[in-house]
């Protein structure tokens, strides 16, 4: 593994992306360049504490990688499932598949593991969707933006905005909830407890529940990897494979998705929409079906300065953004400007 350069800065940051079965983990420069990465179990079924675990695992890794290279940590950054309370840092409300989760005081966490790390002075933990869409505008597919709205369809439906250099988070941190905007007044229940929820027709989840149930009316047998319950990777390769069901669940889903976000290019009028997503990747009808029914959803002055564009950081967005959102928290981010 090469060393720095003579006269390059020596400070290097982590970035940490946790997900209910892994926490990826990267160490990268302050502009955004991941010089290393890796992933391992978050063990998020076990609770709170064997989370925090996994990630202080990740993170001596990383830490081996800032060393190797000669390099000092100038901060950390984490993308995190819920709502990050702005004000502590905390998370503000009960996550679902991270049991114990809400109310952890990660940052607290750091720095009583690494006592004799300086560089996690500088903790930031932000949702999962905020980082990747800041990891887009600063190193992907989202550079040179006025507004950059990105949404990621994945388990569910993710979403965030760049506006003029600043990552919208609202109030309470709880902006740009995209998949939990409605797409039909008392619709599909949702796994958030509400109804009607875009979230509720495109999310992943959501479609492999809807295949599953529409397969048993009509006496479908239909093949899954594990539990007898149906996955989005079961729902790709059903419709990869010609399966009816599975391909007209999937084109319901992205016109939901393209019509609900025909609402947020009426609010925010972005000049780039990021679509990410390894569904967008498995299936490209799913982004031809979004994007037909985005153009079939919006008035001319909506759509005439957008470029719709897919993600070029793919996996490794949110580490990439929560990395960058330390190293500007710290003083050396891009362009200098709070986010």
């Amino acid at each position: 593994m090469s060393g720095l350069a003579s006269g390059e800065d020596p400070r290097l940051y982590i970035g940490l992306d946790l997900g209910g079965t892994e926490v990826k983990f990267g160490v990268g420069t302050a502009d955004g360049v991941l010089l290393s990465d890796g992933r391992a179990p978050s063990n998020a079924r076990h609770g709170g504490e064997a989370i925090l675990e996994a990630l202080g695992e990740a993170t001596t890794r990383a830490l081996a990688v800032i060393r190797e290279r000669g390099g000092t940590l100038g901060g950390l950054g984490m993308g995190t499932p819920g709502v990050v309370d702005p004000a502590t840092g905390r998370i503000r409300y009960p996550v679902a598949n991270l049991g114990g989760w809400c109310g952890t005081d990660v940052g607290g966490f750091f720095r009583e593991r690494f006592p004799e790390e300086p560089g996690l002075a500088t903790v930031i933990l932000e949702n999962d969707a905020n980082a990747a869409a800041w990891g887009e505008y600063t190193a992907g597919a989202g550079r040179g933006a006025h507004t950059m709205v990105m949404t990621t369809v994945g388990t569910g439906i993710g979403g965030g905005c760049v506006l003029e250099g600043t990552l919208i988070r609202g109030a309470n941190g709880g902006g740009m909830e995209l998949g939990h905007s409605v797409h039909t007044a008392g619709g599909r229940d949702c796994h958030c407890g509400l109804r009607g929820c875009i979230e509720a027709y495109a999310g992943g989840r959501a479609m492999a529940d809807e295949w599953g149930r529409r397969a048993a009316a009509v006496g479908q047998a239909i093949e899954t990897a594990e539990d007898g319950l149906p996955q989005l990777p079961d729902l790709l390769r059903a419709a990869a494979g010609g399966d009816p069901l599975a391909g007209e669940v999937l084109d319901e889903g992205a016109r939901a998705l393209g019509h609900g976000l025909g609402s947020v290019l009426h609010l925010l009028n972005p000049d780039v929409l990021v679509l990410g997503g390894g569904i967008l990747h498995a299936r490209p009808r799913y982004r031809e079906l979004v994007v037909e029914a985005a153009r079939e959803s919006v008035l001319p002055k909506a759509w005439e300065e957008l470029r719709i564009v897919p993600a070029e950081c793919g996996n490794r967005a949110g580490m990439i953004g929560a990395l960058t959102l330390a190293a500007t928290a710290a003083g050396a981010g891009p362009d200098g400007r709070e986010s």
